[in-house]
């Protein structure tokens, strides 16, 4: 779960999937939706978007049947990425609902954008779409010279791992480290959204800490301030320890976090053998 990255992001629109340009073409729509959102209706904006993807999985489809894609199947760890990926999008957009809940025609198109995302990565995750074109050919079929069907190779080519042990291990510690830092963000998220949308307007017997947002304040009991003071703590220290630790495990341990960014050694090792 921890290996070493292999497979290449895609660097330009060219080297991305059809698929993964579908998909930003959705979320701009969605992003146009939500400038524009102030001047249409709930059902509109939903009209709106079922169209255009509806329109746009339309494409996909055709795409997929001119070029013989297959489903390659799942191994365990797919459907745990799936999972993982389904819960962790279901709590971000959760955590935003006490504040600027989906019923308002002002934010659905933003929760709309996130769900286009979500979305997304779970169908990657199930292998089902792909961010990278090479990788999605690899999964279709083509037909020879005699018109049979063949099939192209089965997967890119790997890489072989003879990272050692100890850069697996830093990193399954940094990426852990990294998703209990991203949750606590959330969830500060939610814990002040909930508690400034329950907090009364002036000061009760229970509900004596003051709670500001944009100018306004509401009153919380003790024991929910301190919950959101917690969480924000935890992610005001952990953003910076996470980024720091990042790019010296990256750049200058050597151990590798994003497939496409070389690291220092090797950037100086391909300047000294263009």
């Amino acid at each position: 779960m921890f290996d070493l990255p292999t497979k290449p992001y895609p660097k330009t629109w060219k080297d991305m999937s059809l698929d993964f340009r579908l998909m930003f073409i959705y979320h701009a729509c969605m992003m146009i939706l939500f400038v524009i959102g102030q001047k249409l209706t709930l059902r509109e904006e939903i009209l709106i978007a079922a169209t255009v993807a509806v329109v746009l999985i339309s494409i996909s489809r055709r795409h997929r049947r001119a070029t013989r894609w297959h489903w390659p199947g799942i191994r365990r760890q797919d459907g745990l990425f799936a999972i993982g990926a389904a819960i962790g999008i279901a709590f971000f957009l959760y955590a935003a609902s006490p504040l600027f809940p989906p019923s308002d025609h002002r934010f659905l198109p933003w929760y709309l954008a996130g769900l286009g995302i979500g979305t997304f990565g779970i169908l990657s995750s199930l292998r089902i779409a792909y961010p990278s074109e090479a990788e999605f050919l690899t999964h279709c079929r083509t037909i020879d010279q005699y018109g049979r069907e063949a099939d192209r190779a089965s997967e890119l080519p790997e890489v072989k791992n003879v990272e050692p042990d100890w850069k697996k291990v830093a990193r399954g510690i940094y990426i852990v480290t990294f998703v209990l830092v991203w949750i606590a963000g959330v969830a500060s998220f939610l814990a002040f959204g909930n508690s400034f949308k329950n907090g009364t307007s002036t000061p009760t017997a229970t509900q004596t800490e003051p709670l500001t947002d944009y100018g306004k304040t509401v009153y919380v009991t003790r024991p929910e301030k301190q919950r959101i003071d917690q969480f924000q703590m935890a992610t005001w220290l952990g953003v910076p320890v996470i980024l720091v630790v990042g790019v010296t495990l990256h750049f200058l341990v050597g151990v590798k976090l994003a497939p496409n960014v070389p690291t220092l050694r090797e950037y100086w090792d391909k300047k000294a053998h263009p």
